[in-house]
């Protein structure tokens, strides 16, 4: 009997808030796209509420829980390695063939474009790159190396990537 009536009020909740919460979320999310996700974990955190007969304010209650599933959804999320591919960025400077004159010069050019844009950025964003493609550092390792934050080590990598990709990119036109 009490499962039924949690499941009631939990209906009851997400039938009379559900809109304002999906609202709550997607106006303090980056991505919206995760707004129904959170939304779905405030109603299963509520379903696992014993006595939802003493909530004075469900209202309250609600977004209360609201806030901590996007408080700790957001800790995750400055937790979560960035998602950067610099495979594809250096699959580019690869040679194809070394009898091949015309990619062996194509590739010397591709280089010699990506050591210049690599010498006209900043010191720290190129030392970025270099320590996590040459030398295998982790954000983490290149953030205490440069004494630095760890969302600064990231975003720095992510800029030398951009920078980079931009650069052979621009090499490739005629």
């Amino acid at each position: 009997m009490a499962a039924k009536s949690r499941h009631s009020f939990v209906s009851e909740i997400a039938s009379r808030y559900g809109r304002r919460l999906n609202r709550f979320f997607s106006l303090r999310l980056r991505n919206r796209a995760d707004a129904p996700d959170l939304a779905q974990e405030v109603f299963l955190r509520l379903l696992r509420v014993e006595h939802h007969e003493t909530i004075r304010h469900p209202e309250a209650y609600l977004f209360t829980v609201a806030s901590h599933v996007l408080h700790q959804h957001t800790l995750r999320q400055a937790n979560t390695p960035a998602s950067l591919d610099i495979s594809e960025l250096f699959a580019d400077l690869q040679l194809t063939s070394e009898d091949d004159p015309v990619s062996r010069a194509s590739g010397q050019q591709k280089l010699a474009e990506f050591e210049r844009k690599l010498n006209s950025l900043p010191p720290k964003i190129s030392t970025t790159l270099l320590l996590h493609r040459f030398a295998g550092l982790t954000i983490e390792e290149i953030a205490r190396e440069l004494g630095v934050s760890r969302p600064a080590a990231k975003k720095y990598l992510a800029r030398a990537l951009v920078e980079c990709r931009e650069a052979l990119q621009e090499g490739e036109r005629p």
